[in-house]
């Protein structure tokens, strides 16, 4: 499938939500639709922003590019070459998406960011982009090994005496080499591991344990990754917690099954926690949930009506005092496919429901 079938593909799609919620124009200006539409195309320029500096603006017989003089050019020879988008481009001081949205007139329209006289989009768009196409399963695999690399690299260069500002910084700049830039980097040195389930880097220097956790994103695509590094052996009490979380995480990959529903796959993971002796940890932090163009769709929780696409991303998290197993996984008929591989750290072989899942282990150095 070439780049110009993939994006017709996914206007097709997008034209068939649009008739069966009787929209007449339908405007994608976040990052991650931006990049799902246009097959891998970026539209950011300020990373603090939610909403890229392009859009795109279909009709049931028109395909837009909306942007101003700025980036009109870039966007056309680097971004968006194999589309088949009309540009309309407009002065940096006329408002960005104005030109565009005068020139199709009327009509009711829903945008993935906040506009004036337009519907918002329902979670149900979720589900057009859930199942990927074989060409971002290829990129997804690329973004997943490279994510992989980056954080071996960091895991075997680190060193006690660091901070963990400096362990975020040497992991940020792996991932910034291979093109990935990093919406989500934590880390946490000895004791923080167990306080905080989202450690920000601080001046903390580095003892004996480290907890390093990222969110990779090129292409529009999200890879997340939770790695632990042990100076010397780890306590016993620490083994034994990593191995309940392991075996909780395989819980929920063995759930993580085409037509499931999402509800139903939280559900297994908390009788994973019961079963481990920990009933009540799943409530400290959320356990993941549907990725792929964000870091996740949207938390999972038992409510989710959702049922499990093939093949769609998933990225599930569990966590227990100071130890957390994540991955970046594909949902296939077969079984789960890892994205996020790290084969030269150690690994863990869980046996769940007649399956093995090989999950991440402590490096110890």
């Amino acid at each position: 499938m070439t780049r110009q079938e993939e994006i017709t593909a996914k206007i097709e799609r997008a034209r068939a939500y649009m008739a069966a919620r009787e929209l007449d124009t339908l405007l994608l200006a976040g990052y991650g639709n931006f990049a799902w539409i246009t097959a891998g195309g970026e539209n950011h320029i300020n990373a603090a922003s939610e909403t890229g500096i392009a859009a795109i603006l279909l009709t049931h017989e028109r395909a837009l590019l909306l942007c101003d003089n700025i980036e009109a050019e870039r966007l056309a020879a680097e971004q968006v070459a194999d589309g088949p988008w009309e540009r309309v481009v407009t002065l940096w001081y006329e408002g960005r998406f104005a030109g565009g949205l005068a020139s199709i007139g009327g009509g009711r329209l829903a945008a993935d960011i906040p506009l004036p006289g337009a519907e918002s989009l329902g979670r149900d768009w979720l589900a057009v982009r859930a199942p990927l196409l074989p060409p971002e399963v290829e990129r997804y695999r690329a973004l997943g090994r490279d994510v992989g690399v980056a954080i071996t690299h960091t895991c075997f260069h680190l060193r006690p005496g660091l901070s963990e500002h400096q362990a975020a910084g040497m992991l940020a700049g792996t991932l910034r080499d291979l093109g990935i830039t990093a919406p989500v980097l934590l880390v946490a040195a000895d004791e923080r591991a167990a306080l905080y389930r989202h450690p920000l880097p601080t001046a903390r220097r580095i003892e004996r344990y480290t907890m390093l956790i990222a969110g990779g994103r090129r292409q529009g695509l999200h890879v997340s990754i939770t790695r632990l590094l042990h100076f010397g052996p780890p306590p016993d009490e620490l083994r034994a917690r990593h191995r309940a979380v392991a075996r909780i995480d395989a819980a929920f990959l063995a759930a993580t099954q085409p037509g499931t529903r999402v509800g139903d796959i939280l559900a297994c993971g908390i009788e994973a926690y019961a079963a481990a002796g920990f009933s009540d940890e799943w409530r400290r932090h959320h356990q993941g949930g549907p990725t792929g163009y964000a870091a996740r769709d949207y938390r999972a929780t038992t409510a989710a009506d959702e049922r499990v696409s093939e093949p769609q991303a998933f990225a599930w998290n569990p966590t227990l005092p100071g130890v957390k197993s994540e991955d970046t996984v594909l949902a296939w008929a077969q079984g789960v496919e890892v994205l996020s591989v790290t084969p030269d750290l150690p690994m863990e072989r869980v046996e769940m429901g007649g399956r093995a899942f090989p999950r991440p282990g402590i490096l110890k150095r």
